[in-house]
């Protein structure tokens, strides 16, 4: 029966063969299409499409478990954010207020895009940031584009649309991080610190500002003396400007939350008070500065006409007036900077040097941010890598951010560094980013009580936030000048120069000219002469990495082998030295045992 058994099996075997063929293919058919998806994956990881949606879910919303938060955590810790962010509404509004004659349209337009812009980060990336018209970048829509190269704000607002779509076009492409390599790190920190000295310097002068500074002929700038409120009319804003200062960087010290807002309001209430109890004509805090002093306005009192959002005409057509609020809130209405576009510069290079600027930027901004702040909230892996995923719906919430600003009104939308306030409050997830819109969709409705905020009360933040981007340079090796010098070009002329731009150009321009002159000098040494070129695409490179490779780091590592092997040889004679005594001592004793 086994011998009969054998070819019916062997007959069973060869019957089965084309259904096994027919596993086979389907198993290859399914391997090729789970390679397909792999590498389809991969693509949509290059180029930033790929997105991490794991936290819109009703078990676990924005992962708040799997993060060990809760949503009362996070709601406090996005109104803590909020708190540090919102002296961006009266700030933005005063400033862009220099060149765009709409106070209350950018206020609601400041509140609307970092409504939208910190809604639209909570929801695609569940980072823990708030979004908001980014500062420096206002400064030099303002003073660069607008008032120093004449552009129409309309067009300046029409350069930052153009860039809002060049981010959102290399975010998608996934060319966000290969354009940032060409900038070392050392210059990408000294930029953070430029901005700050450049919105400080702003936040110090008589335009819209604390009014500490003015203009000099000799010197460019000077005190604004004498400081007497009997020598200087202006010397009432300017000491009120320094007790709301100070009163902010106290609160700060003791860790009150939202102490620049509560800084605002302490200079605003003062203002408020002081304009509704004397009035127009007999206010100590007209504006603007240098022009409406009492003898100024004896001199041509039958022109003047002050009123109360600055509309008024004076002597020399400069309208003076003092804050003070007519409404308190009214229905959001954006009737004039809503979709003010002109394209009549396409053709005029410097639209084209404002759209870059703007583009890069908010590049490192964001950037800058995510790294940060994810730092706080230990949202990177081990080796201090973002999620990808989060890291793509981000960018890609960044930059459609900045659209819709532009379509709003307003300069660049960015990511805050003051979002690390809410993380360091607990804050872990996109409830964060949600809780910020929010709260700035609601303050839209009292654009009238915002736009009255005066600029003694939002000027001193400008210079707080200044002092708070230095902390980029905090950990800098000046040292090095391979990398030191290129990165204080870049701090110094941005404020020198009223210009971003100038800045990253000086700081790069010179760091490539450095390296190339060192060329030469590395293939005498029998090195790479193009080593730091290179390290520039490495994927985690610092600024500490970057010195490490410096020219000057050899010489003295060098210098300090040379004093290693002195010390080594001078300790060697010093034993053979001890050495011989004991051998000569050992003699003499010998002979002397020998004599006797």
């Amino acid at each position: 029966m086994a011998t009969t058994e054998q070819p019916s099996s062997a007959m069973e075997t060869t019957e089965h063969v084309p259904v096994d063929d027919g596993s086979m293919q389907q198993v290859e058919a399914a391997t090729e299409k789970k390679e397909e998806m792999s590498m389809l994956k991969k693509i949509a990881d290059k180029t930033g499409m790929l997105g991490d949606f794991r936290h819109l879910n009703f078990k676990d919303p924005f992962l708040m478990k799997e993060k060990n938060s809760r949503w009362w955590r996070e709601v406090r810790a996005g109104t803590v954010t909020f708190l540090t962010m919102a002296y961006i509404l009266p700030v933005n509004a005063n400033l862009l207020g220099i060149a765009i004659p709409y106070k209350k349209d950018l206020v609601i337009a400041t509140a609307a895009a970092g409504c939208i812009g910190s809604l639209l980060m909570g929801i695609l990336s569940n980072f823990p940031f708030g979004l908001a018209p980014g500062m420096g970048l206002n400064a030099y829509f303002v003073y660069n584009v607008v008032l120093g190269e004449g552009l129409p704000w309309q067009e300046a607002l029409t350069a930052v649309l153009f860039s809002g779509f060049l981010f959102l076009i290399l975010t998608l492409l996934g060319l966000r991080t290969f354009i940032l390599k060409f900038v070392p790190p050392g210059v990408q920190l000294a930029l953070g610190a430029g901005i700050g000295l450049f919105l400080a310097f702003i936040g110090l002068q008589v335009d819209q500002g604390m009014g500490l500074i003015k203009g000099d002929p000799v010197t460019l700038v000077t005190l604004n003396q004498p400081l007497s409120v009997s020598g200087n009319y202006d010397a009432s804003k300017m000491w009120v400007s320094v007790l709301v200062l100070v009163t902010t960087v106290a609160l700060m010290a003791m860790n009150v939350r939202g102490a620049q807002i509560i800084g605002i309001l302490f200079g605003t209430l003062i203002g408020w008070s002081e304009c509704f109890a004397r009035g127009q004509d007999d206010s100590i805090f007209l504006y603007p500065f240098d022009t409406c002093s009492p003898q100024q306005l004896a001199a041509d009192l039958s022109n003047a006409t002050a009123t109360a959002d600055g509309t008024g005409s004076g002597f020399d057509n400069s309208p003076c007036y003092c804050y003070a609020p007519q409404q308190v809130a009214v229905l959001p209405e954006i009737k004039n900077t809503a979709g003010a576009f002109t394209f009549g510069a396409l053709n005029n290079k410097v639209f084209w040097i404002a759209v870059v600027t703007f583009f890069y930027n908010d590049l490192i901004s964001c950037a800058g941010t995510m790294i940060a702040v994810t730092g706080k909230a230990k949202i990177r892996d081990e080796k201090g890598n973002l999620p990808v995923g989060n890291t793509n719906m981000g960018y890609l919430a960044d930059s459609i951010g900045t659209i819709i600003g532009a379509c709003l009104g307003t300069s660049t939308v960015t990511s805050y560094v003051e979002s690390a306030a809410g993380v360091v409050d607990g804050g872990r997830t996109g409830l964060v980013g949600i809780t910020v819109g929010v709260l700035f969709g609601l303050s839209t409705f009292f654009a009238p009580l915002i736009s009255q905020i005066p600029y003694m009360a939002s000027s001193p933040i400008l210079a707080v936030v200044g002092a708070l981007m230095c902390t980029s340079i905090q950990d800098f090796n000046w040292s090095d000048v391979e990398e030191s010098v290129p990165a204080f070009a870049c701090l110094i002329m941005i404020p020198l120069t009223y210009n971003i731009a100038f800045g990253i150009i000086s700081g790069v321009g010179l760091w490539v000219i450095i390296q190339l002159i060192l060329v030469p000098y590395r293939l005498a040494r029998k090195e790479d002469p193009f080593v730091k070129f290179k390290m520039l695409f490495e994927e985690e490179l610092s600024h500490d990495k970057m010195c490490a490779a410096s020219c000057g780091t050899f010489l003295n590592e060098l210098g300090k082998n040379d004093d290693d092997k002195d010390a080594a040889q001078q300790k060697k004679d010093d034993d053979d030295d001890e050495v011989g005594e004991e051998e000569q001592l050992e003699a003499g004793n010998g002979n002397h045992a020998k004599e006797v």
